[in-house]
């Protein structure tokens, strides 16, 4: 049994991830999968192979039977342009020309977003789910056991929000990120084993697709720069290493530069610019960083949400102790990467359950979160039991968010003290859940200001709240009038459901 142990963890977590997919059934849903943010991320697909125009234009005009649902601004140029850029399109991509290819012969619209599509986007979650725990088991095994490996997919695979956003939002970028990020450390370990030409650009590649998916990923390089730094003598030696290898290096950003090359040709046809900044008056604020919230807070702490998280930070000091190889680039890319995602204008990320940004580096955190567990296994009685202990309930309370998310006894983005404590244990909001949640102001905080003290609204307010917050954004009103004309209903009637589904659901 301990000789397999990674493999039984590995078939828990692709049972409970199955269950909940076909649970769920969330492809079902037209408004479900390709939703929010996915949209954009999903975008590039439909409109490079169904609707052959990557500018949008056709959105204006078309009249055929295909549905679509597109949010893109409009530029100088009269064009569109897609406001994340193509990673998560480049990673779904295999499954959506799977179901382009049988969507019609199945009887489904074959715009692109139909039944199939959704489905696809939901096998994609799941692939590289467990293609990522797949790799990441592979890194552990290197340096812990068996039975800290498996604990490791465990605590990662169902007690975070990782299991949220690989199943019933498994269009985010996250399950993508989490995928590469684990594929990044194992070939980094190859490559200071033997730099080869192979290792080095499959390197590159991953890299590049890992900036692809989300620009601010290419803070990952930290972990290669630092990896087995320990000291100065190291640092000298890697520097060294770095001269005597720099035709490697030089082909890994050039392969990482051809990943991305086709994001700057996208930008230069619908903008008329090499590099485009499509976030418009959105950005970040480094001289006030919101990490206390980010890490702390009831609407969205990292540690209230993701509580195994804390044993990972803690188990930093164990690296340094024994796994000084990783001690250096965790804590550095921790450092940085968390200042960087703090100081964004948003540090909440909208709707969410927990931090979900954070999600990207838990491959790299799951390094001293085995470092911890394998400590705890070492302790004497009764200290082995009282963190055991701990640690246990840190992961279930993290797989009970997922369920307590679900039903909206968590709040997508108004979560305070108070509803926190008033939903503890329930799994259902009870019915004073409303009157405790409080809304972020989000025009002040894209003004860079701080939060108000939260006050107490009535569900009318905060409706007509959420109404404005629509209406002043060109996208949500687009898709407010597809909505109102398929259904043949009044915009205005459109607009108010639309409201009391953010309000009353979780997103």
């Amino acid at each position: 049994m301990r000789k397999h142990f990674v493999r039984w963890c590995m078939l828990i977590v692709l049972a409970i991830t199955l269950f909940s997919d076909f649970g769920g059934k969330i492809w079902r849903s037209p408004d479900r999968v390709i939703q929010w943010d996915v949209i954009d991320y999903y975008g590039y697909l439909p409109a490079a192979f169904i609707y052959h125009d990557i500018t949008l234009k056709f959105k204006d005009h078309y009249n055929g039977e295909k549905h679509f649902v597109i949010w893109a601004q409009k530029t100088a140029t009269g064009n569109y342009v897609f406001k994340m850029t193509m990673g998560v399109s480049v990673m779904v991509s295999p499954f959506f020309f799977v179901a382009n290819a049988v969507a019609g012969h199945l009887g489904y619209n074959t715009g692109g977003y139909s039944l199939p599509y959704r489905f696809a986007i939901v096998v994609a979650g799941l692939f590289y789910l467990m293609l990522g725990l797949l790799f990441l088991a592979k890194v552990l095994r290197r340096f812990f056991t068996e039975t800290v490996t498996g604990i490791i997919v465990l605590s990662l695979g169902l007690g975070t929000n990782l299991f949220w956003y690989s199943t019933f939002e498994p269009g985010m970028s996250h399950v993508y990120t989490f995928f590469l990020a684990s594929v990044f450390i194992y070939l980094t370990i190859l490559w200071y084993q033997k730099p080869s030409v192979f290792i080095t650009v499959l390197l590159g590649a991953v890299t590049g697709l890992l900036t692809l998916i989300r620009p601010v990923n290419v803070l990952f390089i930290l972990f290669f720069i630092l990896f087995q730094v320990k000291d100065v003598e190291t640092l000298k030696n890697r520097l060294l290493l770095f001269w005597n290898t720099k035709s490697r290096l030089l082909l890994m950003v050039i392969m990482g530069f051809l990943v991305l090359l086709p994001q700057f040709v996208y930008w230069k046809t619908v903008t008329g610019h090499w590099i485009y900044y499509s976030y418009g008056k959105e950005g970040f604020f480094f001289l006030h960083p919101q990490i206390v919230n980010v890490l702390f807070s009831f609407r969205k702490g990292w540690f209230v949400y993701t509580p195994v998280m804390i044993f990972a930070v803690i188990g930093i000091y164990f690296l340094y102790k024994k796994y000084k190889s990783f001690f250096l680039p965790v804590l550095s890319l921790l450092i940085v990467y968390l200042y960087v995602v703090s100081s964004w204008w948003c540090w909440w990320y909208g709707g969410s359950l927990g931090q979900r940004e954070l999600i990207d580096i838990y491959p790299f955190m799951a390094l001293p979160l085995a470092a911890f567990t394998e400590s705890i296994l070492r302790l004497k009685k009764p200290l082995d039991y009282i963190f055991s202990v701990l640690f246990g309930a840190s992961v279930l309370l993290g797989t009970f968010y997922n369920v307590q998310y679900y039903y909206g006894s968590i709040h997508w983005d108004s979560m305070t003290r108070a509803a926190w404590f008033n939903s503890f244990g329930r799994i259902h909001p009870s019915a004073q859940f409303k009157n405790l949640i409080s809304t972020p102001d989000y025009n002040d905080a894209l003004k860079g200001l701080p939060e108000k003290t939260p006050q107490k609204i009535s569900e009318k307010e905060t409706l007509s709240k959420i109404i404005r917050r629509i209406k002043k954004d060109k996208n949500w009103m687009n898709l407010i009038r597809e909505k109102a004309k398929q259904r043949n209903i009044p915009v205005d009637s459109m607009l108010l459901l639309d409201a009391r589904y953010v309000l009353e659901h979780e997103k």
